[in-house]
């Protein structure tokens, strides 16, 4: 079958291509910045979804779509949020329609409930996003879901990540585990002691190919079943690491104040995202998406941890090099105004 996969160069989406290609499909994948390595058997096109005229020849020719494009918190790109993620869902969801694709996966965010009300959450939950990055995901979500209510044929499904890990995630948590690394200690807004839920790319890329083989409708909240809180987690794989760093929890209502101030000045990497809501609880209930998309979990939050730890260190070890035009969530952060912070209080006794 033929495959059109949105952002192909990110995160997640080079992980469903590899999946497809190993699956001997036919894939196109569409991104405005190139893959960090071609495969032989992919179509590559560097351009934008908002690019009517492209999006319409394209949606002529596949079977699937996998619409992953999207700015992240990362990028801090503002009203670019509406513009990539919102207006070009738009342009993707109307051209699916008019050419009769078999079947749309819509990649979400489970930014689009912000802080939670109750737990878990499941597709009754009220979306109240708490930031602009949120809020960009939930109105895509509307547009898509509206589309899904006015045309009864049109089969779609909408998968809504965790906090995704696995190998060659780097991102946001290149610096966390840098800092261990390192032997760092690494800091906690408040107890961060209740249970936080994260998932594994290959959960996610399941749930993308099989909603679309399967022409599988509905929507998938997709996490790992075995979690702990934040701060045990980290613990436990500091405990693996075999290195000294300490957690350190700091005071809720003054770092979200102080991280605010940073992020305005452009002096943190951390976005709205990340210390509004990384420190609360926060999980899915996600035992049906398994049983109704047809494939097994994988591990628990500290594996998926560890994974990723160890990808880190590989890289770490072989040298790869940066690319400045790769992914935010396969991309190193450049050193910040954070690791001088960490660097001293490592010495402090607080």
């Amino acid at each position: 079958m033929r495959h059109l996969v949105t952002g192909g160069s990110g995160y997640v989406g080079s992980f469903i291509i590899k999946k497809l290609s190993s699956m001997n499909e036919k894939v196109i994948s569409l991104d405005v910045l190139p893959p960090i390595k071609k495969l032989s058997n992919v179509t590559y096109i560097e351009d934008s979804i908002i690019n009517q005229e492209l999006i319409f020849d394209i949606t002529k020719k596949v079977d699937y779509i996998h619409h992953n494009a999207a700015l992240v918190p990362l990028t801090k790109s503002n009203k670019d949020f509406q513009k990539v993620n919102v207006e070009g869902t738009k342009i993707l969801i109307k051209n699916a329609i008019r050419n009769n694709i078999k079947h749309f996966c819509h990649m979400s965010s489970s930014a689009v409930f912000g802080l939670p009300e109750e737990l878990p959450l499941n597709n009754d939950s009220k979306r109240l996003p708490v930031e602009i990055y949120g809020q960009s995901k939930k109105d895509a979500e509307d547009f898509v879901l509206s589309s899904i209510a006015s045309n009864p044929s049109f089969s779609c499904s909408i998968v809504r990540p965790r906090t995704i890990l696995g190998s060659e995630r780097l991102g946001i948590f290149e610096l966390l585990f840098r800092w261990i690394s390192e032997g760092k200690d690494i800091f906690v807004i408040g107890k961060a002691n209740q249970p936080f839920q994260f998932a594994h790319i290959n959960d996610i890329v399941n749930a993308s190919v099989n909603s679309c083989l399967y022409l599988k409708r509905g929507v998938f909240n997709i996490g790992t079943l075995e979690f702990k809180s934040l701060t045990s987690d980290l613990n436990s794989l500091i405990q693996f690491s075999e290195k000294k760093s300490r957690i350190r929890h700091l005071p809720e209502k003054l770092s979200i104040s102080g991280l605010t101030v940073l992020d305005k000045l452009g002096l943190s990497p951390f976005a709205p995202w990340h210390y509004l809501t990384y420190h609360k609880p926060f999980y899915f209930d996600s035992n049906y998406v398994f049983k109704e998309l047809n494939y097994r979990p994988y591990g628990s939050n500290l594996e998926l941890l560890k994974e990723s730890y160890n990808s880190f260190l590989l890289n770490k070890r072989l040298k790869v090099k940066e690319d400045n035009f790769s992914s935010p969530h396969n991309s190193k952060l450049k050193a910040t105004l954070l690791d001088t912070i960490s660097s001293i209080s490592t010495f402090m006794p607080f």
